[in-house]
């Protein structure tokens, strides 16, 4: 290689060329601190924010939680929503009862058959 057409674009800078104020280098300092101290709160509030919601879920519990829940075996002629009538509490609705009585005993649909033992949920009556 016997010479090079490379020339920088940026043009150089001396030291004693480069004149700050004191205001302006303290508003540099601050800024720089600043960063650290931002980033510093932010995870903080990350960590803040995942331990709670790590606390909230491991306590809130679920249908399992409910109170010990009556079984009933299934009847010749008996289905989800003739249940849910007869077991249901007296405020509930119920289609809000007959898709509680799904989830807690993990059915797909809607039909049952005879001999099957479902689980009822109780509710408090507070």
């Amino acid at each position: 290689m016997r010479h090079s057409t490379y020339q920088s674009i940026y043009k150089p800078v001396s030291p004693a060329s480069v004149q700050w104020s004191t205001g302006e280098l303290r508003k540099k300092m601050l800024q720089l601190k600043a960063r650290p101290l931002l980033l510093k709160i932010a995870i903080i509030s990350l960590i803040v924010i995942i331990g709670c919601s790590t606390m909230l879920t491991a306590f809130a519990g679920g249908e399992e939680d409910l109170l010990s829940g009556k079984k009933v075996i299934v009847s010749q002629g008996d289905t989800l929503w003739n249940l849910s009538v007869e077991y249901k509490p007296q405020q509930m609705d119920t289609r809000v009862f007959v898709e509680v009585l799904k989830k807690i005993n993990k059915l797909s649909s809607n039909s049952i058959q005879a001999g099957q033992v479902l689980i009822l949920p109780q509710y408090d009556d507070k």
